[in-house]
This record gives C-alpha cells, sequence and structure tokens, in this order.
C-alpha cells in the first residue's frame, strides 16, 4: 500500500478538456489547499477521446500558461510524459490528479478516455494517480454543474491517501451530477457498461465524418444493449452508482489478461508447428 501525505507533496495536475477548462481550475485550487508545490501541464486544446495516445508523429510544444502551469498541443499521455520527465526533472510528482472531467469516465468510457489514460500514463512511471470526473444530466454538457464534486472531492482525496492502494492500480472517481445535498454515499465499485450505444458518427459532407456522444445531445437514449463485463455480489457498477447519486470510486489496474480464458485457450489450441 502506498499513502500519500497531501501536505507534504508535489502534485501534478493534468487533464483532457484543455487547460482553459473549469474542471483544471477547480482541482488545481483544491490540490493548493493541501500544497503550495502544485503543478499543472495539460493538454493545450480539448483532447476527449484521445485515450492513451502519444503523438510520436508531430513535434510539441511546452508552453508556460501561468506560474506553475504549462500547456502542450499533444495528448494528456504527452502532459504527463513531458511533465514528469521536462517540467519536474528535479523532483518527480508524489501523486498525479487528472481532472475534474467534464462528463463522468464509467463503463466503455474509460477505454477512450484521455483523463483515464493520464492516469494510467502517471501508473506505468511509478506515481500513484486518481483520475477525477463530473457527470452532467444527458443532453445538458453546457449547464454542467460542479457542486458535488466541489463538496466532496477534498476529503475524498485525504480518506483515499491516508488508507493508500496497491503501487499496480490507479483509482477512478466519480461525481454524480445532483447537488451535493442529494448525493447518497460513496461507493465502491466495478467498472459496468451503458446500456447505450454511446457514439453517434455524423457524415457532415459526402466522405467527411464527425463524431459525437449522444450524452452530450441527447437527454433521452436508451437501447438496453446486454452486458459485457461480469458485477461482483455486493459492489454497485460505476454505472450504477452515477445513475443513483452515488460518488463512484473505482480501483483500476493494467493487465487486461482475462485469467478465466487461459485454461480454456492452453487447451484448446490445436495448431501444430512442427
Amino acid at each position: 500500500m502506498t499513502k500519500i501525505n497531501l501536505n507534504e507533496s508535489r502534485i501534478l495536475i493534468t487533464n483532457d478538456d484543455g487547460i482553459t477548462a473549469d474542471g483544471i481550475k477547480i482541482l488545481r485550487r483544491i490540490a493548493n489547499e493541501f500544497s503550495n508545490d502544485v503543478w499543472v501541464v495539460a493538454p493545450e486544446h480539448e483532447k476527449s477521446g484521445a485515450s492513451h495516445a502519444l503523438s510520436f508523429q508531430n513535434e510539441l510544444t511546452l508552453k508556460k500558461y501561468e506560474d506553475k502551469s504549462f500547456s502542450v498541443n499533444g495528448t494528456p499521455s504527452d502532459c504527463v510524459a513531458i511533465g514528469i520527465s521536462n517540467v519536474l526533472k528535479d523532483k518527480r510528482p508524489d501523486i498525479i490528479l487528472s481532472g475534474i472531467n467534464s462528463g463522468c469516465n464509467v463503463g466503455e468510457d474509460v477505454t477512450y478516455s484521455g483523463t483515464i489514460a493520464a492516469a494510467m500514463e502517471g501508473l506505468i512511471r511509478r506515481i500513484p494517480s486518481i483520475a477525477i470526473s463530473q457527470n452532467y444530466e444527458a443532453g445538458k454538457k453546457n449547464q454542467i454543474s460542479w457542486d458535488s464534486s466541489q463538496f466532496f472531492l477534498k476529503n475524498l482525496l485525504v480518506d483515499l491517501t491516508n488508507q493508500g492502494w496497491s503501487n499496480n492500480v490507479f483509482m477512478n472517481i466519480n461525481f454524480p451530477y445532483c447537488s451535493a445535498e442529494k448525493v447518497k454515499s460513496i461507493q465502491v465499485t466495478t467498472q459496468g457498461n451503458r446500456d447505450t450505444d454511446d457514439l453517434i458518427i455524423n457524415e457532415v459532407e459526402a466522405s467527411k465524418f464527425r463524431f459525437g456522444l449522444r450524452r452530450r445531445l441527447e437527454e433521452n437514449a436508451k437501447l438496453n444493449l446486454p452486458p459485457l463485463n461480469e458485477g461482483i455480489k455486493g459492489y454497485m457498477t460505476d454505472v450504477e452508482a452515477i445513475a443513483n447519486q452515488h460518488i463512484s470510486v473505482t480501483p483500476f489496474h493494467l493487465d487486461l489478461t482475462h485469467h478465466k480464458s487461459l485454461e480454456d485457450l492452453k487447451n484448446g489450441l490445436k495448431t501444430n508447428l512442427n
């Protein structure tokens, strides 16, 4: 278990909504209540959906935005890598906080999310990392309320870092879109599945396409897709928790191996290479 004293920590903050986003300003303000050694390295522009991409094909430019705050014309993972190796090369961060994302990162979201990927990159570099997201009401992205995250995040960070977690795990926190007084509880959750196909593909003109998300545009979109992930008895899924006004805390790790399939594959593969 890795325990962290936030009051003595060097904190690196990033996101995928861009350095001017409201969520990262809120997160920086909360982090500054713990430490005077808080740094921001975030994308110059929004990089939602960038997942764990690194920019191998393009040159990246680091720009000073304000005191202890820098932008990179790249992905969230680029920002973490450059933040650790260049901006904070004199002393590595003790913890990485990614967010606060505009919109939840639950279920299948986590495979697309740059917010999640930044925490992954931190874990790969052996730095304790937390991804943080604030849900909004379907179809109302431009009316997002940060009430529940602003009210509960500070104490939740204290609880998590005082308890600590395994060195091969990063944390994913999601806040529901209800007001703080309507939050029912904090739930430790498993990764669930959305019951809708969230991706919209618009053909804006012949052979030119733009991706969108139903949750940003539509207030009701129910397709009742069958689940892919197996739940664990006694735990809500992250999707279920957020939908029912609970705060969701999910421990993630990088091992994508499906252990139950190992023996079947070992016994079933018959290809003879001789």
